[in-house]
């Protein structure tokens, strides 16, 4: 890669102080960013190795050139010219013009996982049958050098991995080389003449042509692997930068963006990259990747398990006032009840994981109650009664009355939501918020089949739009796949239907419903059925931890 601005500088020296100064303060920049990420403790979250070693290296590098053409007087020796040819070629090659690009592009991204990321194509064919063992035996062969083995770099990952971004500062002249050291006379040669064949397109498919350019080859690489991958069961879309590539200027340009767009990826010129090239700041928030959970909707379709996390005596009470009589017999729960021994408590060991889980991060106050606040909350008729039965069989007392107070029933059935918080917070240790809507709304439908079907009037209210777009053949197939239970099917299906977000803590079958949801678009889609861009999937928020009712280790 050449320096653009090489002759710009009267001498090699000052040249490699500007590219090492551009290079400290990308750097700086870069490093400002990592900090960001360590604040909001999401640097796990992104990868960026590749990158940053990518900068260290051009920063170290610059620095020994500077120090080989500063002479005493601030000039490379005349004498030295000829020892000094492989550093003026390293440093009229330096990579720094490619790095700052990068981060241009990044900066005006949104949400990055990734700079840098090595994308592998399925291993067992194109596109998505790699997942479900489909395509053509033939295709599952790599032959030498295959991109499967070698993968292809993505500079730039973003949307929490549904765009991913290659930046190429490949200049107009150098393009032009590539072209005529294929052999062309003109770029488009190939499809004129093919046009005078009585092709109706007037031109041969960039698929068609016998050879094709790097940046052609690479886009197809690329949109093979993505055609491998789904985030929010989409493939990720493919974008080009092109920053010193000028559009509608050079026919042989033109027909060659035009054969770039054809593997459908969509292409950004000059003319579109300086627009965003110099941001008047930082936006380091911009930048951060989102949780992987869905988005969390106005209203809330709560599951047993979280039903249960907030009845338990677990997520209420402190390690100490956990109390011997955990099964329906013990007294009322007292703030100085007796303190708790570990040998004298017959509990299990996932019961002891999660109150040691619950001592170093309480579920309600540091996850629950903040995804609560300001929402409605629902739950299916099969979960409220899954989850009475289980109350019924193993709680205290303290947690049969949380079940009560959280669903409205008993004592407290149409008690305003004041009311509600205030018996819920006499059985917790933890405030009460005030944008906790309780009740718990209880929705009675049934699975019948392959839909979601409702036998009250509350899911009369239903945006017609959402109804209009649940698949509900895919959902029935998932459903069978996977033999949800009438309970997990109920839940998972009905906030599904609803599109609104199912809050669990069952990771198994959540993750379970999104990888069956995915290998039925991927059959679809070998099939040339279905289109992921117009799909509506489930919205899923996964809890971290789960919480037991207490008294469940008295049957262990």
């Amino acid at each position: 890669m050449e320096v653009s601005d090489e002759a710009t500088y009267s001498s090699p020296t000052e040249l490699v102080a500007n590219l090492h100064q551009r290079a400290d303060a990308l750097l700086r920049e870069f490093r400002c960013y990592q900090e960001h990420l360590k604040l909001r403790r999401k640097q796990q979250e992104v990868e960026l190795r590749a990158f940053k070693r990518g900068i260290e290296s051009e920063v170290k590098t610059l620095e020994k050139l500077r120090l080989v053409f500063a002479s005493p007087d601030g000039c490379p020796s005349a004498s030295d010219q000829q020892a000094q040819s492989p550093q003026l070629h390293a440093l009229r090659s330096s990579n720094l013009p490619f790095y700052e690009a990068v981060w241009d592009v990044a900066k005006s991204s949104h949400c990055i996982t990734s700079l840098g990321k090595k994308m592998h194509p399925p291993r067992n064919g194109c596109g998505a049958q790699a997942r479900s063992g489909g395509g053509n035996s033939e295709s599952q062969v790599a032959e030498p050098g295959d991109v499967r083995k070698q993968g292809v770099v993505v500079d730039i990952v973003a949307r929490n991995g549904l765009e991913w971004i290659k930046v190429s500062t490949l200049t107009e002249k150098r393009l032009l080389f590539e072209m005529a050291k294929e052999g062309w006379e003109r770029y488009g040669n190939a499809s004129d003449c093919n046009g005078a064949d009585g092709d109706e397109d007037g031109g041969q498919d960039v698929e068609d042509r016998p050879s094709k350019l790097e940046l052609v080859r690479l886009a197809e690489d690329l949109r093979t692997a993505a055609q491998g991958t789904r985030v929010l069961f989409r493939h990720p879309q493919i974008r080009f930068v092109l920053p010193k590539i000028r559009e509608g200027v050079l026919a042989d340009v033109d027909a060659f963006l035009a054969d770039l767009r054809a593997t459908g990826t969509v292409v950004q010129c000059s003319n579109e990259v300086n627009n965003f090239r110099e941001p008047t700041h930082l936006d380091l928030d911009r930048l951060m990747p989102t949780s992987a959970n869905g988005p969390l909707t106005p209203t809330i379709n709560v599951d047993c398990t979280i039903l249960l996390a907030l009845v338990s005596d677990i997520s209420h009470l402190s390690r100490d006032q956990l109390r011997s009589d955990a099964i329906g017999k013990s007294q009322p729960y007292h703030r100085k009840s007796q303190p708790y021994h570990r040998k004298s408590q017959p509990y299990h060991r996932a019961i002891m994981s999660q109150i040691e889980a619950e001592e170093s991060a309480p579920i309600l106050p540091s996850e629950i109650y903040p995804l609560f606040a300001n929402r409605n909350l629902e739950c299916t008729s099969h979960a409220a009664q899954r989850m009475r039965e289980i109350v019924g069989i193993m709680a205290t007392s303290s947690e049969r009355k949380r079940a009560e107070v959280l669903l409205g029933e008993g004592h407290y059935k149409d008690q305003p939501a004041s009311a509600l918080r205030q018996a819920f917070g006499e059985q917790s240790l933890h405030h009460i918020p005030q944008d906790l809507r309780l009740p718990v709304r209880v929705i009675d439908i049934d699975i019948d089949g392959h839909e979601v079907v409702s036998s009250g009037r509350d899911l009369m209210a239903v945006d017609a739009r959402f109804c209009q777009a649940f698949p509900a053949s895919i959902a029935a197939r998932a459903k069978d796949s996977l033999h949800l239970t009438p309970i997990n099917a109920s839940s998972f299906l009905y906030g599904w239907a609803r599109q609104i977000t199912t809050v669990t803590s069952n990771r198994a079958v959540a993750s379970g419903l999104l990888r069956a949801i995915n290998e039925i678009l991927d059959a679809d889609e070998r099939q040339g059925s279905g289109s992921d861009a117009e799909f509506v999937g489930p919205l899923i928020y996964t809890c971290e931890t789960a919480r037991s009712l207490i008294g469940k280790a008295k049957f262990k």
